[in-house]
């Protein structure tokens, strides 16, 4: 079990360094659209291209964002039916909503996967650069599916819990796993 407990702490490691990766592209595009804004201001000369640019990166930071918020267990959580019929029952309605959860992410990374290969199979390009955005889509893709694991592992720990009776996963880090306490 400590083992789990282990892994769950590296996935929330790793996930938030590409988090933090998807945060610096925010940073550069919001940068890149103020410089715009302000060039447009004084000079009447914009950016050109620059709205076919962020909309390929907003893709690739909204998907960096996802991982950590599944590995954080950052999810809506209705916590009213489990007060009512105990922590037994709380810990194995945890574990159904990770199975759910799982289900759902698997599905969102396979539909991501078939809009991917359609746009590759159109050559689809953005409206004035022409910049052939399947590479684009291809990287948030990539980025999606790394849901899929993190939320397997979530919803082991998740059951495995709820069989030895420990205490839920805590928003924000995993929670310990036969009475361990979390660092």
């Amino acid at each position: 079990m400590r083992a789990l407990v282990a892994l769950e702490a590296r996935i929330v490691r790793w996930t938030r360094a590409i988090a933090l990766f998807g945060l610096a592209a925010l940073l550069v595009v919001s940068g890149a659209t103020m410089l715009d804004v302000a060039l447009r201001w004084l000079l009447n000369r914009p950016i050109k291209g620059l709205i076919d640019i962020t909309e390929l990166a907003v893709a690739i930071v909204l998907a960096a964002c996802l991982p950590v918020v599944v590995a954080q267990r950052q999810n809506i959580t209705i916590r009213f039916l489990g007060r009512g019929l105990g922590p037994r029952a709380t810990r194995w309605l945890d574990a159904f909503g990770s199975a759910v959860l799982f289900v759902f992410v698997t599905l969102i990374a396979w539909q991501l996967a078939v809009y991917t290969v359609e746009l590759a199979q159109s050559n689809r390009t953005t409206w004035l650069l022409r910049i052939p955005v399947t590479p684009y889509w291809a990287v948030a893709t990539a980025i999606c599916g790394l849901c899929v694991p993190v939320q397997a592992v979530a919803t082991v720990a998740d059951v495995a819990r709820a069989i030895v009776g420990a205490p839920p996963a805590r928003e924000g880090a995993p929670a310990p796993v036969g009475g361990e306490v979390p660092p």
